[in-house]
């Protein structure tokens, strides 16, 4: 055994005899071949620096001069068939740019050619003649009477052939910076191939030295090669990493060759490792492995940040060896990242899960209180209709109130079924003409309505589109979108507020144009975080918005899902407490000459007289009733208005219809009306025009004689159905009576009802006072709280609790109510009149106090019922 042990040692003497003559050997060789080498390279820099400075800079600016010269003729072909003055500015700022890039490489031909120096000037005359050519083209082209054909026949003739020339005399520098480039090349090669025969030579030696001293060392590495390799290949085949460490020092004895795959980076010493760990972690790590009685192994699952910042899950092993010279560490890092996600996916499916349940459960809850409170107001207004069968006007009332009702209802039931359409890709689009002046006035119509109802100021224009109103789209969806957004500006915005809508033809193009409606208002506006899930179903800004507002959260997100349908975007712009902004764009294909049919009166021969004071109003609307064939003369105020109709009159030749403005300064509409009938009766039709509220005036002006109305601005179609409807029927006055229900049932009870919708409140408290009762009514839970904190003990029977409300909710209040230090605080029934009717909402009504539950639409028989029993119940009675 130790013969053995010299024999290796005499042998690794040897070896190291051997490699170190071969490294003196191959260091003198080494050394011959960079004198050699430095030599040569100086040669070969001398030819290529003639070559790179000279013709091959040359070639390479002459073929940018090419290039631009090119795509000069490809931007002034584009021209011939694309001319408009937008086309032709495009195209001039193009060609500035190409003549600004052809400057550098020009000038830099002039620097370095070789050749003749008349071949740079005559290209530089060439160019300067083609951009004045170019510029005259550029003239031509943005004329308006010229055709694709004329351009591209003086393209032909002016610039072609200079186009021509400039390429001919840039290829012909081309060649001659080529031919010089060719004969330095020639020399540089010859100073390559001495170069690489000696190269050869020396590196053959080199490489024989290289070999022999390799051959030495090859039979001792062998061994020691072949178990590194297998360890290796183990390494690099698992996925766990591992380094290995001196127990008493630290100091890193070997890292696995997969380490930095696993880890992102090579270990440099112990706390390069801790940094990737949070600190509790790293100093659990050290407490462990610094114990004396560490019991391996330890064994921690732990976040880990690679060096590149991605994070991922580690698991760490730690294992002490002692069968070494030094005990040793063996660290294992094995990565859990897929793990640890699959884990935390499943998780995350799970809260999705639960989330999407809770989100219908909310829906169907908000869907219950949404669709329950106008069935509410449709059966009690039915009710009170029904008991009030002799009195027609409150029977109308009634009926006015069912029939609004019912609209916000099927409103309700219409989101859902368009969500439902959307979301199953059953949702078609209509391509039919439309006026779009006529679609904006229908609108107007109705927002304006809204609007003023709210005490909200409203205001529209519409700009950019001339003669060319008529357009090819789905005008209902589109009037759908419209009033989605304006819904939200009403509800949103406060009395006193305003809201305006701005129409605009935003891009104009060949066949399609794109409209922008732009609708803003001064409403509480919402944060970022609102806008941005503000187009999810079933959402709405926060979640007070429903209880405070109404809705589905689906108006939103129906109307951006009809933008997309129809190629468009939407943008909200929104800030809390200053408003929001809609942007729509929309693209409409152009419909030409309006497809509409042409209202005429051309049979008839009717001639107009129009009262405005302001003229361009007169001459607006006298063009409109030209389009209908109605002949038009107009005078700017009251008193020439009356005048001219007197005048015709002893003429014999009575004007056939007037339209008049409301306001004008010197007399109103309808005091021209009056004075209008006392010189020529009934027999002349007039309508009264106006930019206000019609309503407020409608009765006094029927009175003095007004056969009808017009909103403006006006439209063609507005003035044809007004006008045509004028001139067959007369206005009809109208008057109401009133007389008031009776009931018995709740005969000496006097009740405090919380209820913040006016409508529902007025039902309820109606139905309650006709069955006998006292009704005091507060909007909020925060009132009842105070109305029956400052009550006397007795004063009130019994309390009817909404549960959805403003400032304080149904189940707040009663908490309150219960815990407060009145008299009555316990005993007093509290009964929850809300249309939320799930199990879950009567118990939650229950726990938070409450008596009993009453489900909207409000069944009188039964509230009156709970009310009696509860009170009786209570000693109330």
């Amino acid at each position: 055994m130790h013969k053995t042990v010299e024999e290796k040692e005499q042998s690794v003497i040897r070896s190291q005899r051997m490699s170190a003559i071969s490294t003196i050997i191959l260091i003198l060789l080494m050394l011959f071949y960079l004198i050699m080498t430095v030599n040569t390279s100086a040669s070969l820099a001398a030819q290529t620096e003639i070559i790179s400075d000279h013709p091959f800079e040359v070639v390479i600016a002459a073929g940018d001069v090419k290039l631009y010269v090119s795509e000069m003729s490809l931007r002034t072909g584009r021209l011939e068939r694309y001319f408009s003055l937008d086309d032709v500015e495009y195209a001039r700022v193009n060609l500035d740019e190409l003549d600004r890039l052809l400057e550098a490489p020009v000038a830099r031909i002039g620097e370095l050619y070789l050749g003749n120096a008349e071949d740079v000037q005559a290209l530089r005359e060439t160019l300067a003649h083609l951009q004045t050519e170019r510029e005259a083209y550029l003239e031509y082209c943005a004329r308006l009477d010229t055709t694709g054909e004329e351009i591209e026949a003086y393209g032909q003739a002016h610039l072609q052939p200079l186009y021509d020339e400039a390429l001919r005399q840039t290829e012909g520098i081309i060649n001659v910076a080529q031919a010089k480039k060719v004969g330095y090349g020639e020399t540089a090669n010859a100073l390559r191939q001495s170069n690489l025969t000696a190269s050869i030579v020396l590196m053959a030696l080199m490489v024989a030295v290289l070999l022999a001293s390799q051959y030495v060392l090859h039979r001792q590495r062998k061994e020691l090669v072949y178990r590194s390799k297998l360890f290796d290949s183990l390494s690099l085949s698992i996925d766990d990493a591992f380094i290995i460490r001196d127990a008493d020092t630290g100091t890193i004895r070997y890292r696995g060759l997969n380490l930095e795959r696993i880890l992102g980076g090579q270990m440099e010493d112990l706390e390069s490792l801790y940094q990737g760990l949070h600190e509790e972690d790293a100093q659990a790590l050290r407490e462990q492995v610094g114990d004396p009685g560490f019991a391996s192994p330890f064994e921690k699952l732990v976040e880990y940040t690679k060096p590149n910042k991605e994070k991922c899950w580690m698991l760490i092993r730690v294992y002490r060896v002692e069968d070494t010279k030094t005990p040793q560490f063996i660290t294992v890092f094995s990565d859990r990242t897929e793990e640890v996600r699959a884990r935390q996916v499943l998780q995350d499916a799970m809260l999705t899960a639960e989330r999407a349940n809770t989100a219908k459960s909310d829906f169907l809850s908000r869907m219950s209180h949404e669709i329950r409170t106008p069935l509410n107001a449709i059966i009690g207004m039915t009710t009170i209709a029904a008991a009030s069968v002799k009195d027609p006007a409150r029977v109308e009332d009634c009926l006015a109130k069912i029939t609004f009702s019912s609209k916000h209802l099927l409103m309700l039931i219409n989101d859902v079924l368009d969500m439902s359409k959307i979301e199953s890709s059953k949702m078609m689009l209509q391509n039919e003409p439309f006026d779009i002046f006529e679609l904006v006035n229908g609108y107007v119509s109705t927002v304006y309505a809204q609007a003023k109802g709210k005490g909200i100021e409203f205001a529209e224009a519409m700009e950019g589109f001339g003669e060319d109103t008529v357009f090819i789209g789905d005008s209902l969806r589109l009037n759908q979108i419209l009033l989605n957004l304006s819904s939200n500006a009403v509800k949103f915005t406060a009395p006193g507020g305003s809201i305006r809508l701005d129409v605009s033809r935003h891009k104009s193009g060949n066949t399609t144009d794109v409209l922008r409606f732009i609708l803003s208002d001064t409403g509480i506006g919402m944060t970022k975080e609102a806008v941005e899930r503000i187009f999810q179903p079933f959402e709405q800004a926060d979640a007070s918005i429903s209880k405070r507002f109404g809705g589905t959260g689906l108006g939103m997100s129906i109307t951006k899902n009809l933008v997309a349908l129809m190629g468009g975007q939407i943008q909200i712009e929104s800030e809390p407490g200053v408003g929001t902004t809609c942007i729509v764009d929309l693209p409409f294909e152009k419909g030409g000459e309006s497809r509409l049919p042409e209202p005429d009166f051309a049979q008839q021969g009717l001639r107009a007289l129009i009262v405005d004071d302001e003229q361009q109003v007169c001459e607006q609307t006298a063009v409109l009733l030209e389009k209908i064939k109605i002949g038009a003369e107009w005078r700017l105020s009251g008193a020439e208005g009356v005048a001219r109709v007197k005048e015709m009159h002893r003429e014999g030749r009575d004007i056939d219809l007037c339209l008049i403005d409301w306001k004008m300064p010197d007399m109103d509409g309808v005091e021209v009306t009056r004075r209008i009938r006392r010189e020529v009766g009934n027999d002349v039709p007039i309508v009264m025009i106006s930019a206000y509220d019609i309503s407020e005036v409608e009765e006094e002006a029927r009175a003095a004689g007004v056969n009808g109305f017009l909103p403006k601005p006006l439209y063609r179609s507005s003035v044809y159905a007004t006008i045509k409807a004028a001139l067959e029927h007369k206005g009809q006055p109208a008057g109401a009576g009133e007389e008031k229900p009776a009931g018995k049932p709740l005969e000496g009870f006097h009740l405090l009802m919380a209820e913040d919708n006016a409508l529902n409140q007025e039902i309820a408290a109606t139905l309650l006072r006709m069955s006998g009762a006292d009704v005091d009514c507060v909007e909020d839970g925060q009132q009842a709280l105070d109305a029956f904190l400052a009550s006397k003990p007795g004063g009130y029977d019994a309390i009817l609790m909404d549960v959805q409300m403003p400032v304080m909710d149904g189940h707040e209040a009663t908490r309150r109510i219960r815990a407060s230090n009145h008299p009555l605080a316990h005993a007093i029934p509290i009964i929850a009149t809300t249309a939320n009717a799930f199990s879950d909402d009567i118990s939650s009504a229950l726990a938070s106090g409450m008596d009993a539950h009453v489900s909207k639409p409000l069944d009188v028989a039964q509230l009156c019922k709970t009310l009696a029993d509860c009170i009786h119940r209570g000693g109330h009675g």
